[in-house]
């Protein structure tokens, strides 16, 4: 029935199978769990005993593929008719979190979104990786249905393997970034049903202020590869559209070169406790002008 897909990197993901595994025990329909380690070098030898322990179907990859290639590697084992994409580093917010899912399908369905939430902490709040999270990013079921596929993610989707296999991945972008809004694209254009639903995963990897901004300027520049060949329309997408207001302006380089002024400033104060997700949009849209111009 569903085969649960989990690209793993660099992150312990035996508090998921473990949950994951629990919760299938009260099913009445049958699942699998397929990990494929995208050649992490932290905490190999943790997820390979908890896919030992509990029977997965695993593999560590000889090679970095990046997200949307080792997804698509995923899919191509995957057995059952639909399949559920979680990222390595969420946990259900529900311990009813599959039987949620299941009891959504039916014979039209062809994608399920549950969302993704970042708990309140005060371990993390001065961070920029949860505030973005928390302000930003993550949205309730009336919000995503004002737009329902730039709201779809694959940290916590349900598709049916037979419109995955029509869609998959875009394989142009091999790093961090901006894959899933292709994805999204892509379930547009073929006018897919996508059902929002309020079945959340918890986001627990919050990355450092440094690494978080520096995954994003990773981000930016597949953004850049898109934006270049034309993949999606600039107004499909807030950045790009801001960009080219400006582009229309012909104020492009003065952004740019002010951006460069400012850069490490600005940096500086988003790895501090003053940062905003003001000044971190500010920084984006500024880096993006920098590397159009280069």
């Amino acid at each position: 029935m569903l085969s649960i897909l989990i690209p793993a990197y660099n992150f312990d993901i035996s508090p998921l199978i473990k949950e994951l595994y629990h919760q299938s025990l009260v099913l009445n329909e049958t699942i699998e769990i397929i990990v494929f380690d995208d050649h992490s070098s932290f905490f190999v030898e943790e997820n390979r005993k908890v896919a030992q322990e509990f029977n997965l179907n695993y593999r560590y990859l000889d090679q970095n593929l990046g997200r949307g290639r080792i997804i698509n590697l995923l899919a191509e084992h995957a057995n059952f008719e639909y399949l559920l994409i979680l990222d390595c580093d969420v946990m259900p917010n529900s311990n009813s979190f599959l039987t949620n899912y299941l009891s959504k399908i039916t014979k039209k369905t062809e994608a399920i979104y549950g969302g993704r939430k970042h708990e309140y902490s005060i371990e993390h709040k001065n961070k920029l990786r949860w505030k973005y999270g928390y302000y930003k990013e993550d949205k309730t079921v009336v919000e995503r249905l004002k737009k329902p596929y730039l709201s779809t993610l694959t940290n916590n989707l349900l598709i049916k393997k037979e419109l995955f296999e029509q869609i998959k991945f875009n394989e142009i972008l091999t790093k961090y970034g901006h894959e899933d809004t292709l994805f999204a694209y892509e379930l547009k254009k073929k006018r897919s049903h996508i059902e929002h639903i309020n079945n959340p995963v918890i986001h627990k990897d919050i990355d450092e202020d440094s690494v978080f901004i520096d995954k994003n300027e990773f981000s930016l520049r597949n953004l850049k590869t898109i934006y270049d060949s034309k993949l999606i329309p600039s107004d499909e997408i807030q950045i790009l559209n801001v960009f080219e207001k400006i582009k229309s302006l012909k104020l492009e380089g003065i952004f740019a070169r002010t951006f460069i002024c400012f850069e490490n400033y600005i940096r500086n104060r988003l790895t501090s406790d003053r940062n905003t997700v003001t000044l971190f949009n500010i920084y984006k849209l500024g880096y993006f002008c920098k590397i159009n111009r280069q």
